[in-house]
């Protein structure tokens, strides 16, 4: 399971029901949304507060939201922002992304579109990581299909790395964590590099 509860975003929009569905829809995911209607107001909290990702309206009645865009990346240069508009035309788009934002949502958007953009801004960044858990998890399904494909046996894999078969067995049933060096005997004995053998988790 992917985990976000660490990731502040933030959502900038005169719409107030905008706000609250978008912040509603990024709490269901695990994310931390703080909404706002007034773009002085949350452009003093970006100042106060660091968020690694900005939603943003592109046209509010108080201030352009390119001009938005641009203070953000003032304050803040690795926040990705995403611009939301209902008037998608290319020109006031290319002009945001000279500004700094890196992604367009055009108004109404589905809750799919919404989390995937977010989700792809996040990883950009590096920011989504995976539970403890799981990726114990997805590296013993990784290690436990590699041996399979290898034709080999827990035994014949322990007489390979000096760890004992239980040892192994927790590791692929993702119930132990297995240290770095365990896994570089691992990977060594499956004939990969520890690099492909993590690669994509």
């Amino acid at each position: 399971m992917a985990v976000r509860h660490h990731i502040k975003v933030l959502v900038i929009d005169d719409d107030q029901s905008v706000c609250k569905t978008v912040g509603l829809l990024l709490e269901d995911q695990g994310y931390r949304p703080r909404t706002f209607t007034d773009p002085a107001e949350a452009l003093k909290s970006a100042a106060e507060d660091t968020c690694q990702i900005a939603l943003v309206d592109l046209r509010m009645p108080k201030v352009d939201g390119a001009e938005v865009v641009r203070l953000l990346k003032e304050a803040d240069d690795r926040m990705a922002i995403i611009v939301m508009t209902a008037y998608p035309d290319l020109e006031s788009v290319a002009e945001t992304m000279r500004r700094g934002a890196t992604d367009y949502l055009a108004k109404p958007f589905k809750q799919d579109e919404l989390i995937a953009a977010v989700d792809r801004a996040c990883q950009k960044l590096g920011l989504i990581y995976t539970s403890e858990s799981d990726l114990n998890k997805l590296i013993g399904q990784r290690i436990r299909t590699e041996r399979l494909r290898q034709n080999l046996t827990l035994r014949q894999l322990s007489d390979r790395t000096d760890l004992t078969t239980s040892q192994l067995s927790q590791v692929e049933l993702g119930k132990n964590a297995a240290s770095i060096w365990a896994l570089a005997r691992i990977s060594n004995a499956l004939g990969l590099r520890l690099s492909a053998l993590l690669s994509g988790l």
